[in-house]
């Protein structure tokens, strides 16, 4: 974006290279919540990579709440009673095979504030969703448009990451 991409694809490889490939103190390393970029990028200099991604069942247990253990977090807290509008507020994400999962951000924020907001909102970028709603075909502006109303919407996606066409 503005003409910086060699600049950035430059600069990351250095700092992957550095970080990962070339530091005797690292045997591993973990890059979580970032956006998918294909190898033969930025990451070309780097070799061993193993891509997990959301529907991968891998690491389904090792992010995000459970229900169950956000319902415990809020008898612990005295707000058992918020459990329904906690789910309505921040159940969401399905990791591999595992439904209703939380966002730790929003619960922890939510337990720590006991105010319900979209606490997630400022912790990236919105330039993805603003160029999908102007840009996207019909549909994609329906499923947005119906979101913004509450409703619910449904994607499949491949384990490539590919979202399947609106309607298909």
């Amino acid at each position: 974006m503005n003409g910086y991409w060699d600049e950035m694809a430059d600069f990351t490889k250095r700092l992957f290279n550095a970080a990962f490939k070339t530091n005797p103190y690292l045997e591993r390393g973990l890059m979580t919540g970032i956006t998918r970029i294909s190898k033969e990028s930025i990451f070309s200099d780097l070799n061993n990579l193993e891509v997990v991604i959301t529907t991968s069942e891998k690491y389904e247990t090792s992010f995000g709440f459970t229900e169950q253990e956000v319902f415990g977090a809020l008898e612990e807290y005295g707000l058992g009673a918020e459990a329904q509008m906690v789910r309505e507020w921040y159940d969401g994400f399905r990791l591999g095979n595992r439904d209703s999962i939380y966002n730790p951000w929003s619960i922890i924020n939510f337990l720590d504030k006991r105010k319900f907001k979209p606490y997630w909102v400022n912790t990236s970028s919105n330039t993805l969703v603003s160029d999908l709603i102007r840009k996207g075909n019909r549909a994609v502006q329906m499923a947005m448009e119906g979101l913004l109303q509450g409703k619910p919407f449904e994607a499949s996606m491949d384990e490539e990451n590919h979202i399947q066409p609106f309607g298909a």
